[in-house]
């Protein structure tokens, strides 16, 4: 073994592990391998700072490696999973295999595809990665047009006549086509869409596809068994017959903690494993016409349309970085990297970086990506990924039931629906592909009519805001008048397929058939109509059975836009002479289809993968993801803690400075009282910790409010006094947050005539989601109130209804117990905000008189580990008293710690220079032995010690000989040794 790593072998698998592992990093370990040994899903919390991506990284990839030459039929079989509390009847009955796959969806397959593409076998052009791979296809191209100018970021393309192809060579040609995907977020366009998804081919819609009347259509485990079936006698094989490692995909919320994971995974020793990061073109995109644009996917798919008669040149470089041997030997990126290194490379040699990642998925062993593209079927359509037997990580899965409430759900406004309309006017009216474009125009114009009529109907809801609900089956009622129904949609499907491919044949003087360019649609229709479809695939898809999980909304606001101007007879603008009149209010409608069950968008991965692993620092509660997401988590984990209880003040505050009480409830939180009481509160932190301080309130609208309170009476003046005082801001854009962000730091960093700064923020924000606040930028972490969801809130209040609906059926939770889970999710995610790492220490206040009144409620829902520290205090001084106790103890040990830093720093010049004078022998005395392993002075002797190994040294003194070489290294060591033991004793003393 490696003196490098610590070696651990769990379950059989030999682990390399970059230190000493922490027990709660062992125990996420031992459950992801077994986890992956069993095909099980796992479910698994370990706090911030625990080192739980270290441990994520190191075991997946150590599995993963350890099948090198090992069959994979253990691994791939995999029992059908009934999700927790199911009452169906489809469990009670025994299915073929045949009757399996006639419930699963059809996916618009073409009776023209085989049948073992129908299946989902791969095809030939799948099955040969190297020949056909679209960096293959870039580089012949590239090779064939040599005297190009490689300085030209276009290339001007030719209109094409050309006679029509074989069929191997329409294959060969859909396969270089199939890579060119234009959407890196909501959908693809340019690609010929794919058997066996919600986008792929249409008119394979037959009786036989529908479910088996014998099957439960109601519940997501009725998809599950089919899939579980059909994975279970599938053995991946390669080219060459050998058994295929499953790839690890792993997703996390923001690109953001994706560069903070593959910094993770440089220190261990795994860091050499070929990998990818998918990221959206805002990340990735370098041709600078593109680069300013505010819709940088529109403008991408212009120019790979090729509508201004150019090309993307940086798209036809793809082919410079093919592979993964090309971009680890060549370019010298064969350790861990991050999407700036493949960026930067990207300009360098000309070559698109979003295109180049996604080439390099074929050959990588583990894929990063934000966890939306793994959930949402467009996104997975148009970057190709194939999650049949794979292995799906997704770090940070707090909010996971949102995010795959929202991949199945989808709006569309009046205004696109009216845009889209209009240009498929122009196109069929121009006779282009008109039996095509004019069965698509037939549905906007639908959907147009049936918004207007109902908007004489709406219900108000708020101020300026009105609206009408349906049922999924409802609206399939309102889709059949339209002449949309089961049978007709997959002819819509069929049709929209045939309009997004850019030729058509046509016959020709002589006879045959050519293949001509042809207009299509602008990339904003496409977006809307590849949108629209997917969500009208849930409704129809296996007999309507997700159509229970949707409501249809319309929704009416209004908005203030500019008048538009009109010209007078001689054909002039003019600016309006009454300026008040310039600005118009007009209505907004929108069409909503929100699905309320999270299960819908999992239905198209949960039985098709090997094994899914949730995991976070707050996933408490953790009861409500199995009914939630329909899948069966056998192995559930909540780690402790790696701090020691010393280094963690954990309290409730249930009154203020004057005594009153603070419960922040709406009706509490409207009332000068509570507004003042929570100001003092605040300012005594304030004036108590030093350093930074996060303090997190429920809603943007009560941080104004208290805003605004705390201006007029002078308290936000005082609380300047002691702190720089930092306001998350609503929206706007990323590079001001950050602008902020950094004042906040630095006034942390460079203390002048303040003590640090403070940062008001919202749970469910900016700051309480991934951003790292370690040491002394979070001393102190104060939660005022309970951020539950908005009460009023539509969709909110639709989610509590389903809920309470389907809660014995199902065995979802009852409305308000998920209306709680929300809440506490958000606010353990707040307070994780603070002790980012084993040495870190910190205060978690939490403001309200509920937590200490009602215990058993408030406080179960928090996390483990803070539900185990946490303290009741029931006056605000007795609280304030042991804060300053706690605050004032670790501080001190923080000061004596940054005086022996800084006499080590002196010592070490000193040493230098004796180093360089002194040639005579001394003595080497082991006096680390003597310490506690773990002592801190011990640490930084050995850090020391490396540090005055310095090669300037050694160079100046080169005609030495080595043995005197070595013992004035010898003499140095033990110089440093006997300073740093002295000073430790000081220390103590």
């Amino acid at each position: 073994m490696s003196s490098m790593w610590s070696e651990y072998t769990i379950c059989g698998v030999k682990i390399k592990f970059p230190c000493k592992a922490y027990p709660s990093q062992l125990a996420m370990m031992n459950s992801i391998v077994r986890g992956l040994n069993g095909s099980q899903h796992c479910l698994l919390e370990s706090p911030t700072g625990s080192g739980k991506s270290l441990a994520l990284l190191c075991s997946a990839l150590a599995w993963q490696q350890s099948l090198n030459g090992k069959p994979m039929d253990e691994g791939l079989s995999k029992k059908t999973e009934v999700p927790l509390s199911c009452c169906c009847t489809c469990h009670s009955k025994n299915f073929t295999h045949r009757d399996l796959n006639q419930g699963t969806s059809p996916h618009f397959n073409s009776p023209s595809t085989p049948p073992s593409e129908r299946n989902g076998s791969s095809s030939t052009c799948q099955d040969s990665p190297e020949k056909n791979t679209l960096a293959a296809k870039l580089s012949a191209k590239k090779q064939a047009s040599t005297c190009q100018d490689e300085n030209d970021d276009f290339q001007v393309e030719k209109k094409r006549i050309r006679h029509v192809e074989t069929t191997q060579q329409i294959r060969k040609r859909q396969c270089f086509e199939k890579e060119a995907y234009h959407l890196d977020t909501p959908v693809s366009s340019a690609k010929t869409v794919k058997p066996n998804s919600p986008l792929g081919k249409v008119n394979a819609f037959s009786p036989q596809n529908i479910c088996p009347p014998g099957q439960c259509s109601k519940c997501c485990c009725s998809a599950k068994q089919g899939n579980s079936q059909e994975s279970s006698n599938t053995i991946k094989k390669d080219q060459g017959g050998k058994f295929k490692r499953p790839k690890i995909y792993f997703g996390t919320r923001t690109h953001k903690q994706i560069a903070q994971i593959t910094k993770e995974l440089r220190r261990t020793a795994y860091s050499w494993v070929p990998m990818t990061i998918l990221s959206s073109r805002d990340h990735t995109c370098v041709h600078p016409e593109v680069i300013g644009n505010f819709n940088r996917k529109e403008k991408c798919m212009e120019f790979l349309d090729g509508k201004n008669g150019k090309s993307c040149y940086f798209y036809h470089g793809v082919h410079k970085i093919s592979d993964q041997h090309t971009l680890q030997t060549l370019h010298g990126m064969c350790k861990a990297w991050d999407i700036e290194e493949l960026v930067s490379l990207g300009k360098k040699l000309k070559a698109c970086p979003y295109y180049t990642a996604r080439e390099l998925i074929g050959d990588a062993d583990i894929v990063f990506c934000p966890y939306n593209y793994l959930l949402d079927a467009q996104i997975r359509e148009s970057m190709d990924i194939n999650l049949k037997e794979q292995v799906v990580i997704l770090d940070e899965a707090h909010n996971i039931e949102d995010c795959a409430r929202e991949s199945a759900s989808y709006s569309v406004t009046e205004v696109q629906l009216r845009f889209a309309r209009d240009e498929l006017d122009i196109l069929v009216t121009n006779n282009i592909r008109k039996k095509d474009h004019e069965p698509l125009r037939a549905v906007c114009y639908s959907l147009i009519n049936w918004l207007e009529a109902n908007s004489e109907h709406l219900v108000e809801r708020d101020y300026e805001s009105s609206c009408k609900i349906w049922s999924g089956n409802e609206m399939l009622l309102n889709l059949y008048k339209m002449g949309i129904t089961t049978s007709t949609f997959p002819i819509l499907q069929e049709h929209f397929s045939t309009v997004l491919q850019k030729e058509e044949k046509l016959p020709s003087v002589h006879g045959k058939e050519v293949a001509r360019e042809v207009p299509i649609l602008s990339a904003s229709t496409q977006i809307m109509l590849k949108g629209l479809f997917m969500v009208l695939d849930y409704l129809f898809r296996q007999n309507s059975r997700f159509a229970d999980d949707y409501k249809i909304a319309i929704q009416q606001t209004y908005s203030w836009t500019n008048q538009i101007d009109i010209s007078d007879k001689n054909g002039f603008f003019a600016p309006p002479k009454n300026k008040k009149r310039s600005r118009q209010k007009i209505a907004v409608r929108v069409l909503n289809f929100w699905c309320l069950n999270p299960a819908v968008a999992f239905s198209d991965i949960n039985g098709k993968v090997r094994t899914i692993v949730l995991t976070s620092g707050t996933l408490s509660p953790m009861k409500s993801f199995s009914s939630e997401l329909g899948v069966t988590f056998a192995i559930q984990l909540e780690a402790n803690h790696v701090i020691n209880n010393s280094q963690v003040w954990v309290g409730t505050i249930g009154s203020g400075p004057k005594g009153r009480n603070l419960c922040a409830t709406f009706q509490h939180t409207e009332t000068f009282e509570f507004q003042d009481e929570a100001g003092a509160l605040l300012l005594s932190v304030c004036q108590t910790v030093s350093h930074g301080i996060l303090c997190f309130l429920p809603s943007y609208k009560l941080l104004e409010k208290l805003r605004e309170r705390w201006l007029h009476t002078g308290l936000w003046h005082n609380l300047e006094l002691v702190k720089t005082v930092i306001v998350e801001p609503q929206g706007g854009e990323k590079t001001d947050f950050d602008e902020l962000l950094q004042v906040y730091y630095d006034s942390i960093k460079y203390k002048g005539e303040k003590d640090g700064a403070l940062l008001i923020a919202v749970c469910r924000g900016k700051v309480s989601e991934g951003l790292d606040f370690s040491d002394d930028n979070a001393r102190a972490v104060i939660t005022i109130g309970i951020p539950f969801p908005n009460v009023k809130d539509l969709q909110v209040e639709l989610k509590r209804q389903y809920n309470d609906h389907h809660s014995k059926l199902r065995g979802l939770l009852p409305g308000r117990q998920w209306y709680e889970i929300q809440a506490y999710r958000a606010l353990n995610q707040a307070l994780g905000r603070c002790i980012r790492h084993r040495n870190d220490w910190g205060a978690l206040i939490l403001v309200d008189d509920r937590f200490r009144n009602n215990p058993n409620r408030y406080i179960s829902g928090l996390s483990k580990w803070i539900r185990q520290q946490i303290q009741h205090h029931s006056t605000f001084e007795s609280a304030l008293e042991s804060l300053a106790e706690f605050s004032k103890k670790h501080q001190k040990i923080i000061d004596i710690s940054k005086k022996d830093q800084k006499c080590i720093q002196d010592s070490k010049s000193t040493l230098e220079e004796s180093y360089l004078e002194n040639d005579s022998p001394t003595y080497l005395l082991d006096t680390l032995s003597y310490l506690p392993p773990e002592h801190p002075t011990k640490c930084k002797t050995k850090m020391c010690v490396q540090e005055l190994q310095c090669p300037k040294v050694i160079t100046k003194n080169s005609f030495l000989p080595s043995d005197i070489i070595s013992r004035k290294e010898k003499g140095m060591k033990s110089s440093a040794h006997l300073y740093l033991i002295k000073k430790s004793f000081v220390i103590e003393k």
